[in-house]
């Protein structure tokens, strides 16, 4: 601002800060990419077919590196192929893939040059995750055009909006698809609600054959204890008879 004359006039220069927005936009996907790609690893899990858990006999036999590879193999099979985790890396996907209007155009990451890299060219387990052309941390894109960069040097805003709706629809994709249930509590991808059931069940089950077993315990050692007891008798009389006709 400057007025006429005035020898201390204060200028205001307004500048968008191009690659500050651009970083954000780069660890918003940096984020979503690293949750992903877990989810992907952990749904594609190699199968652990034939490792039952350890039995404390097997354990004595086996080196604790051996104990530790052997159950990690099992850990990281336990959300492969299961249900949850694909209905929930379906909506993410969707919703990242779902076009957007900003001021009556149509635009969806791709216009952004944001795009994956497909089963044939990522790494394994990483072909959901989207990479910035022209990024030039990225060796995979780093050679194309900045499309992101250029756009955000043309309308920040439009771009500014267009991040703001695709993190809004991806938080309500999520949501929707991790409500609570009657198998499983809000924001739980395993049955926890159906696993406390089944546990309360097993552990009163326990309980009841437990009380069967020590009533069977109690009835046969009162038994024996009374046979005990008439043996001894018998014995007392035997002694007695034997020392009548000795």
């Amino acid at each position: 601002m400057t007025g006429d004359g005035d020898e201390n006039a204060l200028t205001i220069n307004v500048a968008v800060d191009t690659q500050g927005l651009y970083d954000k936009v780069k660890d918003f996907l940096t984020q979503y990419n690293n949750i992903i790609n877990e989810i992907t690893k952990l749904y594609n899990a190699d199968s652990a077919y034939g490792y039952d858990p350890l039995t404390d006999d097997e354990k004595d036999a086996m080196s604790d590196r051996e104990i530790e590879k052997w159950e990690t193999k099992i850990k990281d099979s336990l959300l492969r192929r299961d249900n949850s985790l694909s209905a929930l890396m379906s909506s993410m996907i969707g919703a990242m893939s779902k076009g957007i209007t900003i001021n009556g155009k149509t635009l969806t990451l791709g216009s952004f040059g944001i795009q994956t890299l497909g089963y044939l060219n990522s790494v394994t387990n990483e072909h959901n995750a989207f990479h910035i052309n022209g990024d030039p941390d990225d060796e995979n894109t780093s050679g194309e055009e900045d499309k992101l960069m250029k756009a955000i040097n043309s309308d920040p805003d439009a771009v500014v909006d267009f991040m703001k709706q695709l993190a809004t629809n991806l938080y309500q994709a999520i949501d929707d698809n991790m409500q609570s249930s009657s198998l499983r509590s809000r924001y739980k991808i395993y049955n926890d609600k159906e696993m406390d059931k089944q546990y309360d069940a097993y552990t009163k089950q326990i309980k009841e054959w437990e009380d069967r077993v020590a009533a069977k315990e109690d009835y046969y050692y009162k038994k024996f204890s009374k046979m005990e007891a008439a043996l001894a008798k018998l014995n007392s009389q035997t002694s007695t008879l034997s020392g009548l006709f000795g």
